[in-house]
């Protein structure tokens, strides 16, 4: 059995005859281009900014098919299924799928007798890898009060972009309204007006930068929330008169 597996644009690269993939890195932080302010008439700086560079993910195989002769035809078939400027690279970390776009940057090879001892180094065009399976980040139902919030966990290692879905059951005072989401531990968040009505579902996408009021698409003021690592918290209000409202939100682990 295979101790770790990668797909490549869909392709299992472990699951190839032939092929044992031994290993693979993709936990190593990339470097950070970092630049520095020097403040006036004192002696100290500040970082301005700390950008992730570019992320490489080696990953290990030890091919071998027999003969020499099939040996190469397998590393054809390795290469043939890695050509894709632009892939979908998928591994496991702790159980979860993640996934990455990247382009194949580097093979190495090493012939022992019938063996080929192959290294892959794909280049990802962002460091930061997401889980491909989304899951629950909070769920707040029967809102009646004008404001409320609730503590939860964000998992990962990155910030989360969550969507996050407000379902008005019953509503009086909502037309016209406003609705505030906000990250409530650095008052990051965004502010909708519309006409609210018993049945509206508004949906607000952090990672796709999109709001939609019933699936039509609706102008906003503030900032997406975003939500780090660790414990956090998301705060709702409205102006409404009287309302019932639920409030959920999935996301997808983010990884660097």
């Amino acid at each position: 059995m295979q101790p770790y597996q990668v797909s490549f644009n869909g392709n299992r690269i472990d699951t190839i005859p032939g092929v044992y993939l031994y290993f693979y890195d993709f936990t190593r932080l990339p470097q950070r281009q970092i630049n520095i302010h020097k403040l006036a008439r004192k002696s100290l700086s500040i970082v301005t900014s700390s950008e992730y560079t570019q992320k490489e993910i080696p990953v290990f195989l030890d091919i071998c098919s027999g003969t020499r002769q099939d040996t190469e035809a397998t590393v054809t078939e390795v290469k043939s299924v890695i050509q894709a400027q632009n892939g979908t690279l998928k591994v496991l970390q702790a159980g979860i799928e993640v996934q990455y776009t990247v382009t194949m940057n580097e093979f190495n090879i090493e012939w022992n007798a019938n063996n080929a001892y192959v290294q892959i180094v794909f280049l990802a065009s962002s460091p930061i890898g997401t889980a491909s399976n989304s899951e629950s980040l909070f769920n707040i139902t029967g809102i009646t009060l004008p404001s409320g919030n609730q503590t939860f966990v964000v998992e990962g290692s990155f910030l989360s972009e969550p969507t996050i879905t407000v379902v008005i059951n019953t509503v009086t005072g909502g037309s016209p309204g406003t609705i505030n989401l906000i990250n409530a531990v650095n008052n990051q968040g965004i502010s909708v007006t519309s006409n609210f009505t018993a049945g509206s579902i508004l949906e607000v996408n952090s990672r796709d930068y999109t709001v939609t009021l019933n699936g039509a698409n609706l102008d906003y003021t503030g900032l997406f929330p975003t939500f780090a690592p660790g414990s956090q918290q998301v705060a709702y209000s409205d102006t409404f008169t009287t309302r019932s409202v639920d409030v959920s939100a999935t996301y997808n682990q983010k990884l660097i």
